[in-house]
């Protein structure tokens, strides 16, 4: 899909040098990506310790069943 997009030129060439790329829609591409990766991490990150997680080692046995289509 093209987009026109306004961005400067230090920051482009910063991003191909970082990413690697001489084609400036891969490197852009590779920066959202990661940009993407990056404030999924942070959400999850910021769940830490609300959640009650816990997991004994029985039920990490049957889960493993259940994906194998094995029998409990």
């Amino acid at each position: 899909m093209r987009t026109t997009l306004n961005i400067s030129d230090d920051i482009l060439k910063e991003v191909e040098e970082i990413y690697n790329k001489k084609n400036k829609s891969k490197a852009v591409e590779e920066a959202l990506k990661d940009a993407i990766r990056n404030k999924r991490m942070s959400a999850l990150k910021s769940l830490k310790k609300k959640i009650d997680f816990e997991v004994e080692p029985e039920d990490i046995e049957k889960m493993r069943s259940l994906d194998d289509g094995t029998p409990e």
